[in-house]
């Protein structure tokens, strides 16, 4: 017989835990990047974004992600904000 899961404390959603602010989990990273999560794991995988691991799940540092956006040879992020925001009010 299987134990039952503990009943959940008042106050508390249920559902899966997020991040938000500095630290954040693929599923925010993705929004920052604008790609999608499966595109953030595959960089991740292969050590083109930099991460950690906080028990077992995979988190990013905003800042840190930043900085390593603005390394990157070609547009900066701030350009590409401006760029992306011209062409939405278009």
């Amino acid at each position: 017989m299987r134990a039952k899961p503990p009943k959940k404390e008042k106050g508390r959603k249920t559902g899966p835990r997020r991040f938000d602010g500095e630290l954040l989990d693929v599923a925010g990273a993705a929004g920052l990047l604008g790609v999608t999560e499966k595109a953030v794991r595959g960089r991740v995988a292969r050590r083109l974004l930099p991460h950690r691991k906080l028990n077992g799940r995979v988190v990013l540092i905003r800042r840190e992600l930043l900085e390593f956006l603005e390394a990157l040879p070609g547009t900066t992020v701030a350009q590409a904000l401006a760029a992306n925001g011209a062409e939405a009010a278009r």
